[in-house]
């Protein structure tokens, strides 16, 4: 009998998510055919079987979490394996049971006292209880009496009556979140409750970034998000206490220029990673960019393309967000958040109004690393240099 184990698919995976079995059990299974479809908190496999057989036991639920390494089926090798009368072990078999039934002479005990309570019986009532429980259709059994020695009085049935209704008002339906999603409060609750996450916000005149894409444009097109990456990564270099992760007592600063884009797919927020973007022109940034996104989109992304990042930006300029909090992603010290630009007045001083592209830009870190004094130097220098843009000619 083989066990078949959840699987382990980056260094940092501790448990996964059964997202579909392909076979059932009692279906016979080649070595290197598809057996399971895996979801891990950044990335979903399909996994095969390694060896041949049959499918003796489906341990593992759909839409289950189990540790890695934890039994999630069990693969007969041979017909007389799979004939076998002898019980999986126990301890898996409780491990897969999401509700146990209760002891049969339980429920017979429940069932033996709702038919005596049944059959006992008049049932005391008024008069108008029983007219008014006739005419709305009630059963007056249903009722519980608050009158002389348990009699049903009118008030009672109008209070069975609101109560009901207010049960039907409560109707609701339930939805289990799915395996990315959990994965992602789970690490959102960690952030929050180890760090002290703290936001300051400044508004930044795009006018001029905007004019240089614009002439960039006539002849190639390049993504916002993609400027701001080199941006910020020659910020980093100046500021390169934001280029790190903590673990509650050592800053890991790092050397080289990693930087996490949170793009939006249908499992939910992928952060997929640019490397090296220092290193990059913003047309090589923008390839990148593409590329990592549609693989973040279309589901095929890989643990090199979620892993390595020192600094994160999420861009919801887009979706007419203008100002909110980014959430840190797992240990890194802070996120940088950029809200839509709109068109505003902005005075310049008492005789030059201006019509100017504005945008905020929320930078949220861990006060246990970063001081509030360093955080607004970082969105200074970010200013100056999105305000002042001509050096970004030079990067293209």
């Amino acid at each position: 009998m083989f066990l078949f184990k959840m699987p382990k698919f980056g260094l940092n995976m501790e448990s996964g998510f059964i997202n579909k079995w392909y076979k059932e059990e009692g279906d016979k299974v080649k070595k290197g055919e598809v057996l399971v479809e895996i979801a891990s908190e950044k990335i979903t496999n399909d996994v095969e079987s390694p060896v041949d057989g049959y499918v003796r036991r489906l341990v593992g639920k759909e839409g289950e979490e189990y540790k890695v390494g934890e039994v999630i089926a069990y693969i007969a090798e041979t017909e007389e394996e799979l004939a076998e009368e002898e019980i999986i072990p126990p301890a898996e078999v409780e491990k897969a049971s999401a509700s146990p039934e209760r002891p049969v002479e339980e429920k017979e005990k429940v069932v033996e006292r709702v038919a005596t309570s049944v059959e006992t019986g008049f049932v005391k009532a008024s008069p108008a209880a029983k007219r008014l429980a006739r005419e709305r259709g009630i059963d007056i059994k249903e009722v519980r009496g608050t009158g002389p020695g348990g009699r049903i009085v009118e008030k009672d049935v109008m209070n069975f009556l609101r109560e009901r209704r207010q049960t039907v008002e409560e109707e609701f339906t339930v939805e289990k979140l799915s395996p990315l999603r959990k994965m992602i409060s789970r690490n959102l609750a960690r952030s929050y409750h180890e760090a002290v996450v703290i936001t300051n916000t400044t508004q930044i005149d795009l006018t001029g970034f905007f004019k240089i894409k614009k002439e960039w444009e006539e002849r190639e097109k390049v993504s916002v998000t993609a400027m701001l990456l080199k941006v910020v990564s020659k910020i980093l270099s100046e500021f390169p206490l934001f280029n790190a992760h903590f673990d509650g007592e050592n800053v890991k600063k790092f050397k080289n220029i990693n930087i996490g884009v949170a793009v939006d797919t249908e499992r939910g927020l992928i952060v997929p990673v640019v490397r090296r973007v220092d290193e990059l022109s913003i047309r090589e940034i923008n390839a990148e960019l593409v590329r990592i996104s549609n693989l973040a989109r279309e589901g095929n992304i890989q643990e090199a393309d979620l892993t390595g990042s020192g600094f994160t930006i999420t861009n919801l300029g887009m979706m007419r967000t203008e100002i909110f909090t980014p959430a840190l992603n797992r240990s890194e010290v802070a996120i940088l958040g950029v809200g839509r630009t709109k068109k505003e007045l902005k005075i310049e001083d008492e005789t030059n109004i201006m019509i100017r592209d504005m945008a905020w830009f929320s930078l949220s870190y861990d006060h246990r690393v970063i001081d509030g004094a360093l955080a607004a130097k970082f969105l200074g220098r970010l200013a100056e240099l999105l305000e002042k843009p001509d050096w970004l000619k030079d990067e293209f």
